[in-house]
Formats: structure tokens, sequence, C-alpha cells
């Protein structure tokens, strides 16, 4: 369906959801035409958005009563789940089937061969609320997200009052740093914070700067002129990575003569650039954002030991290694990032299940003495302390982009003579609303 417009699933979504409205209503849908809404607040549900066109689509449409949610899973028990739906009996355990599922499972999150694939990796970041779907209830409660999902139906109903937990507000200070970024491929952006959620430090990626610091913090010289020397702002603006990336691959083609006898040099370049060596992350010029936020602590004299690092993107494997020798105890993100070898290169020091960690304060005398002391007398013998490591998990709870939305106090809280506790909407009206006219109507309305 994408193959001529990467957004027609979500079309059809919309033509599914007039349809619906229309039924509802008693109204007769003809394709074109508008169907009205009556008074009735009502939901639909559209599962699955799988790339980015569908969803700016929809937000474009439907403005703040669109309402996104990514879910996140651990790696294994989806692929446990997959295998469990589609296969039976012995070809579960299969290398065919293994590689089956891998290949269904690296095609949803991206299609780098279709550019009118799926591209759910691009799209997750997009999502306003996060949830964790790893676990299944031992009781075999099909309700177990409640909690979670209730609490985004309330900041949306504003049936009670919501404020934002430690690690969301953590990642918006992170989503805060991204976009100071000027980087031609991405931006991404971190906060380091102590136990209690204040923020010890933030980074975005961004080219160094003599002095310390990055570029865009400080840069008026003392003749008041302006010296920014980023990617961007060059006389020859370009990205030192694809260059140096391409300058490799060039240099293949030449030194292997079955390569150097392809007639159609671009299109080998390009295939050649389909693999690792595309991958390639050590040539560009900005210093990664965990990296920012790590030596902004270290300038300031400020101890990482017992951190956790919110970030945008998962850390690439040239972070996890000084994140991990940092002594940062936990790190989330949100967007996913295939190129990483983090977990692959640093599985001694790194955990991704959560309910199996044990954090590297258990290296201290004092911590072991505590585990020795909860042991019985007949147990102590056998203790075998659980090998601390670095947790890394993905984000859940309010996005970034939905945070200032969710918790501004918009609504009045109190009735202002008797003090009370009082939720009233504000005078004009719910800032999840969405409009029933396109904006040339209303502003003609309006403006009459």
């Amino acid at each position: 369906m994408r193959e001529h417009d990467m957004a027609e699933i979500a079309k059809a979504a919309m033509r599914e959801i007039a349809q619906q409205r229309a039924k509802r209503t008693g109204q007769t849908y003809v394709m074109g035409e508008k169907v009205v809404p009556d008074s009735v607040k009502r939901v639909y549900l559209i599962d699955s958005i799988r790339h980015p066109a569908e969803i700016h689509l929809l937000r474009r449409t439907y403005g703040n009563a669109f309402g996104l949610i990514g879910v996140v899973c651990e790696e294994g028990v989806r692929r446990a789940r997959i295998l469990e739906k589609y296969f039976r009996g012995p070809e579960k355990g299969l290398s065919e089937t293994q590689s089956a599922v891998d290949r269904f499972m690296d095609r949803d999150s991206d299609d780098p061969t279709r550019k009118h694939g799926q591209h759910v990796t691009e799209a997750f970041y997009e999502a306003d609320f996060f949830i964790d779907n790893t676990h299944d209830d031992p009781n075999s409660n099909k309700n177990l997200l409640d909690t979670d999902l209730s609490r985004f139906v309330s900041i949306i109903a504003h049936d009670r009052v919501e404020r934002p937990t430690i690690e969301e507000t953590a990642m918006h200070h992170a989503h805060s740093a991204r976009v100071r970024s000027a980087c031609l491929s991405r931006q991404v952006g971190a906060a380091l914070v102590d136990a209690d959620g204040t923020v010890v430090a933030t980074g975005t990626n961004e080219v160094p700067t003599a002095g310390g610091g990055v570029y865009g913090e400080r840069f008026a010289t003392s003749s008041g002129g302006i010296d920014d020397h980023r990617c961007a702002f060059r006389a020859e603006a370009y990205c030192s990575s694809n260059r140096e990336q391409n300058n490799i691959i060039n240099n293949l083609i030449e030194v292997l003569p079955e390569l150097n006898q392809v007639t159609d040099k671009i299109d080998l370049a390009s295939r050649i650039r389909k693999t690792r060596l595309g991958g390639l992350i050590e040539f560009s010029r900005a210093v990664h954002a965990e990296m920012d936020a790590l030596l902004s602590a270290g300038r300031e004299g400020v101890s990482t030991v017992g951190t956790r690092l919110f970030v945008t993107t998962y850390p690439c494997h040239y972070c996890a290694r000084h994140i991990v020798s940092a002594g940062v105890y936990e790190v989330q993100f949100i967007e996913p990032y295939p190129k990483s070898l983090a977990r692959r290169l640093h599985s001694d020091a790194i955990e991704v299940t959560p309910s199996k960690w044990t954090p590297p304060v258990a290296k201290s005398i004092s911590a072991a003495s505590v585990q020795l002391r909860s042991a019985s007398d007949d147990d102590k013998g056998g203790v075998k302390l659980n090998e601390p490591k670095v947790l890394f998990r993905p984000f859940v709870g309010v996005a970034p982009r939905m945070y200032v939305r969710a918790f501004e106090k918009t609504w009045q809280l109190k009735n202002k003579t008797s003090g009370e506790f009082e939720m009233r909407a504000p005078d004009w009206g719910s800032e999840w609303a969405t409009l029933t006219v396109g904006y040339p109507e209303l502003e003609a309305a309006l403006a009459k």
C-alpha cells in the first residue's frame, strides 16, 4: 500500500474512522465527503503504526487529539512470542526458523531495502507515551498494563492530578539537550542525574571547542564576531563521517581488481555502503551526547559514580565502555541504535533485564556484608553475589514531546474562594480537543 504513498495505511485507517463515526451518528458515509462528529466523545484505536509518514499525517489531521503509544519489549521475549505464534513443535528449534524470525524482526524495525517499507525504529521516537509489555502476568491477567495505560488516559481526561516521575523529567532534560545539536546526521541528547533526580550534567552530540565544551554553548570571539566551526556552518558544509566512509569505499574499489573491473562504480559503492563499512562511526567530528554529559561533570569535579544516564538514543559501543568506566549504574534510552555493538562487546558489564540486574554498588565491602548478614547461617557458606553490571533499559512513561502538555498547569485546581480542591477546565476548553474544520474556515469565522 505504501508503494505510491508512504502514508496510505494511515489514510485507510482514517477512512475506517470516518465510516465508524458515520455508523454511530446515523449518517451515510460517502468517500470524499465529511462526516460531522456529534457531541459524544469517542476513542478510536489504530493497531499498528509502522512508518513516520503515517504518524505525521494523523497528527496533522487530528492535532492534539491524536496520541501515539510506543510499546517496548525485550528482544528475547519478542523472539519467543513470535516463535510461539507462528511455529509449532520441533520446527521452533530449527536454525532456519530462528533465522526467519530474526529477519522478520529486522524487517519490522527497519527495512533498508525498501523506501516504502516498515520503519518502526524511525517512527518510535515520535510516540507520546511509552509502555513495556515484556512481562506476562503469572495469573494470566490480560489487564496487566492497565495501570500504565490508565495514567495516560488520566493525563488526557484530567480526572486526577498527574505529575512527572523522576525518569520523565530526566528524559525531558535529555530531549532539551538533544535539540541543541547542529549535527548533520542526527540529534542526540543526554542527562546525567543522581539518585534523587537532580541533574548533574547534560550533553548533546556536537563538535568540541578548545577550552572545553562544545560549540553552541559559547562561540562569541573577543572581537564580537561569531566563530562557529560546526559542520553546518563551515565555508564548505559537509559531514566528515560520510566523506571518510566514501574515501574508504573508493579506496577499497581501487585496490581490489575484481571490484575495480565493475563498470557501474556508483552502484557498487552504494551497495558497499549498505555493509558494515557504511556503519563506521569513528569519523564524526561530534562528541557524542553521553560523552559530553560525562565530560561536563568531570570538568566541574562532580562524581559520576552511582548516577543514572538518560539518553534519547541507545548508546554506541564507544560511549558504552566509557559509561561503564565512569561508574554510571543505569542507562535509559528511547530510540534504538542498530549500529551499536555495546551489548555484544560488553556483555560482562551490561545487563538488559531489570529482574536480573545487580547494581555495581555490590562491589563494595559494605554491600557484600549486607548480603551476607541477610543470609541464614546455613546458607552463608554458599552465598554467591550476583555479578554487578550497568543496566541498559528502555524508557517508559510520558515522552518528552508530550511532557509540557501533560504536566503544565492549565486547569484550575482549587476553588478560588474556599481554597478547596476543585478541578476545572480553562475557559478556552481542553488543549486535547481536535479542530472540526480546517484553519481557513476557522480563520474566516473568527475574523468576521
